[in-house]
């Protein structure tokens, strides 16, 4: 091997318990062609002498990037992440999952079809993903189906502005989604949304139904696969009311606003509203 084709960018924080089990399932992978980035927001538990005994013993595949720009959110964090990879692929992952081990193989084979069939253009491959608890029992079997995703949102910029589908740990970009996608704002909600929106602006995304990644679900995640309700239009504006939801649609209409400075809100909260009752919408 030449050199790492893909770089591999984790955020960790405070992810003493489930980090070797991660890590490893990424140095169990059928393709090794791969750097592991990781930058770490502030732990104060044992996830830098984690790192570090990985570092001792795979010197060549693993980089600890080290700044003092502190504590940044996990959305930021990969945002710097993705800013230092230099290879022609990236990929990220969360601290607490674990990967299957064909899913850098099969996610790269996938999106080397896709530059032939889409030259020159930005690109990112995402798939579905098996939920599953602490312990790695299944709660459900498809993600998609768990959330009530429609992974087919890619192909309009509209919806997707409306709902992100990607699951950041199933994403694989190439270098051109990257050059589209950063710097990653502090406005953005989180980075896996952001890259979203610029590679559906500029490029293509493509969903397979494969799942590569067990999604651990547990008390500490940040981000986590809630189980789709039903739900009815006068109860969608009814939980508009509430302070927590108005602040979530801020920062939401934050972030969209920077995309397109002309953006209506209500227009925008509407299309939310109609993406959770499973209507389309242009």
């Amino acid at each position: 091997m030449d050199g790492p084709k893909i770089s591999i960018c984790m955020a960790t924080y405070n992810g003493r318990k489930y980090l070797k089990q991660q890590i490893d399932s990424i140095f169990a992978q059928s393709n090794q062609q791969w750097q592991l980035l990781l930058r770490d927001d502030g732990s104060f538990d044992d996830t830098i002498n984690i790192i570090e005994a990985y570092m001792t013993k795979y010197p060549s595949q693993i980089r600890l990037i080290t700044d003092n720009e502190g504590h940044l959110g996990a959305s930021l964090n990969f945002g710097r992440l993705l800013e230092y990879s230099d290879t022609e692929y990236i990929m990220f992952s969360d601290q607490d999952d674990v990967w299957l081990p064909n899913k850098v193989e099969i996610t790269l084979n996938t999106m080397k079809v896709a530059e032939q069939i889409y030259p020159d253009r930005p690109i990112l491959i995402h798939t579905d993903l098996r939920v599953v608890d602490s312990d790695l029992n299944t709660i459900a079997d498809s993600m998609w189906s768990y959330q009530k995703l429609f992974p087919d949102v890619g192909d309009d910029l509209n919806r997707i502005m409306a709902q992100n589908v990607v699951t950041g740990c199933t994403m694989m970009i190439n270098r051109k989604a990257k050059a589209v996608s950063i710097p990653i704002p502090r406005e953005a909600i989180m980075y896996d949304w952001w890259i979203a929106i610029k590679v559906t602006e500029h490029g293509k995304i493509i969903h397979i139904p494969d799942k590569h990644v067990l999604y651990r679900q547990h008390p500490d995640n940040l981000v986590g696969a809630k189980k789709a309700q039903t739900m009815n239009i006068w109860r969608s504006w009814g939980r508009l009311l509430s302070q927590t939801e108005r602040k979530r649609i801020l920062n939401y209409y934050r972030m969209v606003k920077i995309h397109n400075p002309h953006i209506n809100l209500y227009l925008l909260v509407l299309k939310k509203i109609l993406y959770k009752l499973g209507l389309k919408f242009r």
